[in-house]
């Protein structure tokens, strides 16, 4: 029987979509085929769906990577099989093979470069807490919590392991303790980050860093989870919402509940790692896009709150990219001399600007805050300086046109309520997002002559499960790598980043030494990445 080589299309979505973004690839160049069998991921216009090959075969090559987005009808994939129905795919002037008795497996040709440079191996073990046997590694602060209520770790299985890199977290073991009606003391509202005192060198320390003294987080009580949003709509399922998005529960904010609530809960954990009184500020920067109240700025209001007598204080909004944005403000600031101990912070409740009747953000968005202290000291958790940039003519890609000058108040007929409400083109974000996300990675690597293999995590903002999942293959970084708290927080904005370093360090996971990478993508668009060696 011939075989012939065909070379399949990326496929069409109809008249509307133009462009899809490969998220997985289940299989690779030589590997065997079934008809029907599920070999790919691909996102089009905010719905994911699996390809299936459209015969038994095997993988000739591969003519894509992972985190790449194509246009429809592009190159695929080649396939040699001996499927007849297959043969108006046949590449032209492809040789034609024919079969032998008991012949060896078909040797797959050279895979396509980009594919190739997409390839990872499977990261090294990182260094962690003892683990239950054949079970999941733990973090520092799950063996403490276990430990504390008399138990020993090597001991305990089946627990959900839902922390950094598939490790079980301190909430794992806490909702696992809780389950058995185990003793686990009295619930916070925000956890504090494990002690980040000035004390460890950097290897790569360079003449524009900062000293990051001390990190925060904080978030609501009320947990928001997806079956009680699934209540306004009956035609999706929680399978569904958590394929599209990652996310399986958020944080709301209580009526009585403030931003600046949370963003001090933040900021004194902040200031305690730090060893730092409010008083010794010089300054408060807050990065938010809904602040308490327009004037004056937020900043103001945390600086009085917390007790800080003479502060510079200002509010920064540039959205998802918000606290990166802030960030490189303060840094900037301790390094020309402005000052020496700045309090950088982040707060959003979006869940006071999130239509609930809105299928396409309703489960995006959640609430909470960060912080951390930057000081001019020496050592410690130094950072580099983070890359600003942007993208303006997708400005309209993400909006809330209601609330400034142009719409201030809602009009008394109420029919441009939706302006007051965050508003997205989702496949537009998805794509920018993957683009924008790989290219903060890949530009931090070059700018300090680091290798993928160099990096110990990714801090990510937490848009998507699937935009960081497709990230982590375009720029060869496992995904094991990548701290997400998306499942358990949704999308906070600007406080995303700030929380996810911050839950991350709380588990204990990071070493001295430890090269991190922080990325985001906001409205605007704005975009920000950099470099964090703890």
């Amino acid at each position: 029987m011939d075989i012939i080589l065909i070379e399949v299309p990326v496929p069409s979505m109809g008249a509307t979509v133009n462009e899809l973004t490969l998220i997985d690839l289940k299989v690779q160049a030589g590997s065997a085929i079934s008809k029907g069998q599920k070999i790919a991921e691909l996102e089009s216009d905010k719905s994911v769906f699996e390809f299936e090959a459209p015969c038994d075969g095997t993988i000739d090559s591969i003519l894509c990577k992972a985190g790449d987005i194509i246009p429809s009808g592009a190159p695929f994939m080649r396939i040699q099989t001996t499927d007849t129905t297959q043969a108006h795919l046949k590449v032209s002037g492809a040789p034609v093979f024919t079969t032998k008795p008991a012949q060896a497996p078909l040797a797959p040709a050279a895979i396509a470069t980009s594919t190739a440079a997409a390839a990872t191996s499977a990261p090294a073990p990182l260094a962690s807490a003892p683990a239950a046997k054949s079970g999941p590694q733990w973090t520092p602060r799950a063996v403490k919590i276990a430990q504390d209520a008399g138990l020993d770790p090597s001991t305990l299985s089946n627990i959900e392991a839902t922390g950094p890199g598939g490790r079980v977290s301190g909430d794992d073991i806490t909702r696992y303790l809780e389950t058995h009606k185990a003793s686990t003391g009295s619930t916070q509202v925000a956890s504090p980050a494990a002690s980040c005192a000035c004390t460890t060198k950097d290897a790569v320390l360079g003449f524009e860093t900062v000293c990051i003294a001390g990190i925060g987080y904080a978030v609501p009580r009320n947990v928001m989870p997806n079956s009680e949003i699934l209540k306004q709509f009956p035609d999706r399922t929680e399978e569904e919402m958590i394929k599209l998005t990652g996310i399986r529960e958020r944080r709301h904010a209580a009526e009585d509940e403030t931003a600046t609530d949370l963003a001090a809960i933040a900021s004194e954990h902040a200031l305690r790692q730090a060893g730092i009184s409010a008083s010794e500020l010089d300054g408060v920067i807050l990065a938010t896009l809904i602040p308490d109240q327009p004037v004056p700025s937020m900043a103001s209001r945390l600086a009085q709150r917390l007790g800080v007598p003479h502060p510079l204080a200002f509010d920064l909004n540039a959205a998802c990219s918000g606290w990166l944005y802030a960030l490189e403000v303060g840094r900037a600031f301790i390094r020309s001399g402005t000052a020496k101990r700045i309090l950088v912070v982040t707060a959003e409740l979006l869940s006071r600007i999130t239509n609930p009747k809105d299928k396409e953000t309703a489960f995006l968005f959640g609430d909470g805050a960060g912080a951390a202290v930057l000081t001019d000291a020496p050592g410690g958790h130094r950072l580099h300086r983070m890359a600003l940039s942007g993208d303006a003519d997708n400005y309209a890609a993400i909006q809330r046109t209601g609330g400034g000058a142009i719409k201030p108040m809602p009009h008394p007929g109420g029919h441009d309520r939706d302006h007051f409400y965050l508003q997205m083109d989702g496949a537009a974000v998805f794509k920018a997002a993957v683009v924008a996300f790989s290219r903060e990675i890949i530009d931090t690597l070059q700018r300090h002559n680091l290798k993928p293999e160099d990096i110990a995590w990714i801090v990510p903002h937490q848009a998507n499960e699937r935009i960081l999942k497709a990230v982590s293959k375009r720029v060869g970084i496992p995904y094991e790598k990548f701290i997400v708290t998306i499942a358990k927080y949704g999308n906070t904005s600007a406080a995303s980043v700030s929380m996810a370093l911050g839950y991350a360090a709380e588990e204990g996971i990071f070493t001295p030494g430890d090269k991190i990478i922080f990325c985001s993508v906001g409205a605007g668009l704005t975009f920000a990445g950099g470099l964090l060696v703890w």
